[in-house]
């Protein structure tokens, strides 16, 4: 299953600028990580999201919350495998 196919079954709405960040972001990992870290972005997405209320609420809290966590993963900040 592709991320996109994942996303689709999971109700994961990603913008365009999601795609961008996420594809740019991946880049900086090395290769045979990225695929750990795309599965952990995605249960964030699903935990937020199914955390919140409101749909569109959901949504933007959901994309905070995996972009943050990218972002500490690729700066290092953040362990892949560690819980968080």
């Amino acid at each position: 299953m592709t991320f996109t196919e994942f996303c689709a079954a999971n109700n994961i709405k990603l913008q365009q600028a999601d795609i961008v960040f996420i594809k740019k972001q991946l880049q900086r990992l090395p290769e045979e990580h990225r695929k750990a870290v795309v599965r952990r972005y995605c249960e964030i997405w699903c935990k937020v999201r199914d955390a919140t209320e409101r749909s569109v609420a959901a949504q933007n809290a959901a994309r905070f919350a995996s972009n943050t966590w990218l972002r500490g993963i690729v700066s290092g900040e953040v362990v892949l495998g560690a819980r968080g």
